[in-house]
């Protein structure tokens, strides 16, 4: 047993000798749902199960940044996946991640399911959930030493890439001591370090310049909440020619200044709802504002979908506040006045709906044993 996993045995167990697996990984997925997906596909494949590689939308394919991906010929669109015995769930928070796939993974002989998120709602047969982990690759990592399978550099190179992804480089805190050591277990495969970081962080299309001007020219500080954000819509994406799928990164760019604490990215969906990714700089929890909010993840990283941007605006900034405690001198709804004016106040030069004057207008924003048993005598298969 590994990091006091109480049904770590228990998956080794189950995946030593699978004839099937589902494997799928949370919708939207990031670097280290599509490298976990792909490095337990392929290290399973070898092992001589086959594999189903998948996720719960309606059109599974690799963005751009993560073409290079080993195994990407081997996704399968989500219908297409088979009642396999065995699931195998990577980096979901909460079964409702599975999206369209979640009905059929429950009701599978047997589901295991492997995250680092905090708030994991176990919803698997199995569950191996360990917030202290750096990535769900290096619990893949693990799983997979135990299970008996040798990483070869394809494999390799898809779980460097989940681990590098998820730490930010190995720039955020979950970067630990056995983080970095992993990393450099992987690298002595033959991953190709240089070459992903080129790929995912410093290859993009000139479309994307458009769209970061277009971005950042929106992007509104609350200075009283030490809270910035921005946000960008279908709209954005038609004009500049960007997918949906490319914008990963965006939240970086307004992180990224020094007189936020907070950042939250929001990203129109085909739904007419917004998909608002937050990041801290700590002390404060972005998880459980996103918790909050319908949504999960971790301390300094977390997401949630929102019916009304200035609705879920105003509640990261009431969560904020009462946090930081005082008062806000930018006021909006939260009390007070705002030079800005407008139902959100804040400094913003494109302002829009969000207060203020605007030159682009801006848009709104006992089932383990019975498992055991299946996987001893039918071989179990997975998805996440």
């Amino acid at each position: 047993m590994r990091y006091n996993a109480e049904d770590w045995d228990d998956v080794v167990a189950v995946l030593r000798d699978p004839a099937e697996v589902a494997i799928v990984c949370h919708v939207n997925p990031d670097g280290d749902a599509l490298g976990s997906l792909l490095g337990a596909s392929l290290a399973l494949a070898k092992s001589g199960a086959r594999t189903w590689p998948s996720w719960g939308s309606d059109d599974v394919g690799l963005p751009d940044s993560y073409a290079f991906l080993p195994g990407a010929e081997t996704l399968v669109q989500a219908s297409e996946v088979p009642r396999a015995p065995v699931w195998l769930a990577l980096d979901c928070g909460a079964g409702d991640r599975l999206g369209s796939l979640e009905d059929q993974a429950r009701a599978s002989e047997c589901l295991i399911n492997i995250d680092h998120h905090p708030g994991n709602d176990n919803f698997g047969t199995f569950n191996v959930v360990v917030p202290g982990a750096s990535s769900t690759a290096e619990l893949v990592v693990r799983l997979l030493q135990d299970v008996g399978i040798d990483l070869d550099r394809d494999i390799a190179t898809c779980l460097y890439t989940g681990l590098v992804t998820d730490t930010g480089r190995f720039q955020y805190a979950s970067a630990s001591p056995e983080a970095l050591r992993l990393g450099a277990d992987l690298l002595a495969l033959g991953v190709p370090a240089p070459a992903i970081a080129s790929e995912i962080w410093e290859s993009v299309p000139f479309g994307y310049l458009k769209l970061m001007g277009r971005m950042l020219g929106r992007a509104t500080l609350f200075p009283s909440e030490r809270f910035v954000y921005s946000w960008i819509t279908l709209e954005d994406l038609e004009a500049t020619g960007v997918d949906l799928d490319a914008t990963e990164t965006l939240i970086d760019l307004v992180r990224s200044t020094r007189a936020a604490d907070v950042a939250a990215m929001f990203k129109e969906q085909p739904d007419g709802t917004y998909r608002a990714s937050m990041r801290s700089k700590g002390p404060v929890s972005v998880a459980a504002i996103a918790r909050d909010k319908g949504g999960g993840g971790h301390e300094l990283a977390a997401g949630f979908t929102a019916e009304d941007m200035d609705e879920a605006v105003y509640d990261i900034r009431t969560a904020l506040r009462g946090r930081l405690g005082g008062t806000s001198e930018k006021g909006g709804r939260l009390g007070g006045t705002s030079e800005k004016g407008g139902r959100l106040g804040g400094t913003s030069e494109q302002g829009g709906r969000l207060g203020g004057t605007s030159e682009q207008g801006g848009r709104r924003l006992d089932r383990k044993t019975t498992a055991l048993e299946a996987g001893a005598s039918e071989a179990t298969s997975r998805r996440s």
